[in-house]
């Protein structure tokens, strides 16, 4: 369950980043349209993340596995992400910091 909600908080995030670096979301979370370099960063963290999650996913075992349960969690995260922006735009971001503390906590357990 650790593992799952780790991968889950992690490609939250990468999906929260890749939705802040499109127009149409940032009109929704900030009001406004960012300028080109907080929207390259959102991007390149977002895609960042997603890579994250995948490398670790697949150094857990077998690779045809967790290359499955990655996508099934990626799914996830997008039903999550999605229905954030579609009924609450305006709490992205305190979703945001929940999912790093989540993910601060569950990369905490594991290790120890």
């Amino acid at each position: 369950m650790i593992f799952f909600l780790l991968i889950w908080s992690i490609s939250s995030l990468a999906m929260i980043g890749l939705a802040s670096s499109m127009s149409k979301h940032q009109k929704q979370m900030y009001g406004h349209e960012l300028a080109e370099k907080p929207t390259l960063f959102a991007t390149l963290s977002g895609w960042g993340l997603l890579s994250i999650s995948l490398i670790i996913c697949l150094m857990s075992g077998k690779p045809s596995t967790m290359l499955s349960l990655w996508v099934g969690i990626l799914t996830f995260s997008a039903l999550f992400v999605g229905s954030l922006l579609s009924y609450y735009s305006a709490q992205v971001k305190t979703a945001a910091i929940i999912c790093f503390i989540v993910s601060c906590i569950a990369g905490i357990v594991l290790l120890v």
